[in-house]
């Protein structure tokens, strides 16, 4: 694995693996890793502000939701444990419309002037994803 690359939550011990679907792409990982890193290790990029490797995922950001098919709810892929069989869905027109409505709470009571601020700094931790959908 690219130790460069941050995969959103720590890597997890396990002997034991599990085999998901992640849009559409299988993906082995070991049991007890987080959704968002499974989805890291198959190359699908998830939204996300909280989440790095050197944190424990506590999923208050709400930009990693995920649809997970036969389940009610949009679980924070930062703290939803990858299971075997699972089929995830990171991208819907559903999801960027939740995803929007929180990034539209947080705008909303930010500093409008942020991309002009002195104070500005490099965040590399926010990644969203270039689709149709964000």
């Amino acid at each position: 694995m690219d130790d460069s690359k941050d995969f959103g939550t720590p890597s997890v011990n396990s002997e034991k693996l599990v085999t998901l679907n992640i849009d559409g792409v299988d993906v082995t990982v070991p049991e007890g890793t987080s959704l968002m890193r499974a989805a890291s290790v198959a190359g699908v990029s998830v939204p996300k502000l909280c989440a790095t490797d050197s944190l424990e995922p506590f999923g208050s950001c709400r930009l990693c939701l995920v649809e997970i098919e036969g389940k009610r709810g949009y679980p924070a892929s930062c703290t939803t444990p990858a299971a075997d069989g699972l089929v995830v869905s990171t991208q819907s027109p559903k999801l960027a419309e939740l995803r929007k409505g929180v990034m539209e709470l947080y705008i909303s009571d930010h500093p409008l002037d942020c991309l002009t601020c002195a104070t500005t700094v490099s965040y590399t931790h926010l990644t969203l994803p270039t689709t149709p959908y964000v």
